[in-house]
């Protein structure tokens, strides 16, 4: 029996506001973030990556084409992280039995991380897996088939936290030592701190 397929998902499609450049041209080490997370998704076997991009961004479009990800481009600046990611589910075929979804602001996350997230699935599928460091949850988050519906239908009050919080009693835990999945990108400050500083 083959091994359910699982699809990546890059939400990139912020305005890096507070970081005053676009954030997945950013680099750690001699990569991009969004390098960084295409290689790991590609690492942990996903299918395919979607990237969700703002319209105004064009030069992390043709940086994503050049990777080969599939580019969506979302046109709302106003919109939330759930909105670009309805966007990926609505066109996703219906082999897809989960997702992968990663912010690209989170460029520290291991490797190995993602594919025991992924690897977890596929030994256990269920609607949610996410990985947890000390008790903490962090990201990627891998959503099932199951939750799509649910994601392109509802409104959350707090976008993805919501659908976890709802799924809290199914929902799998990964335990892992990478406190990579807890920590964002925002600011020049942030940037500094984990990255350019070390």
């Amino acid at each position: 029996m083959s091994a359910p397929l699982v699809d990546g998902v890059i939400l990139a499609a912020g305005l890096s506001s507070r970081m005053e450049e676009s954030k997945p041209l950013l680099r750690v080490g001699a990569m991009t973030f969004l390098e960084r997370a295409a290689t790991s998704l590609r690492v942990a076997g996903c299918r395919r990556t979607w990237v969700v991009v703002n319209a105004n961004d064009e030069a992390t479009a043709n940086l994503a084409r050049s990777l080969d990800l599939n580019v969506v481009i979302n046109a709302d600046p106003g919109s939330e992280p759930v909105d670009s990611l309805r966007l990926v589910i609505d066109r996703l075929p219906a082999d897809t039995a989960a997702v992968v979804v990663l912010p690209v602001d989170l460029p520290l996350i291991a490797e190995d991380t993602i594919t025991a997230v992924v690897r977890s699935f596929r030994e256990n599928a269920g609607p949610l897996t996410l990985p947890f460091h000390n008790g903490v949850a962090g990201h990627p988050v891998l959503i099932g088939r199951d939750l799509f519906d649910d994601v392109l239908t509802r409104q959350f009050e707090e976008g993805l936290r919501s659908l976890i919080m709802e799924s809290a009693r199914t929902l799998h835990e990964v335990k892992v030592v990478d406190p990579g999945i807890l920590i964002d990108i925002d600011t020049p400050d942030d940037y500094w701190r984990f990255i350019e500083n070390k």
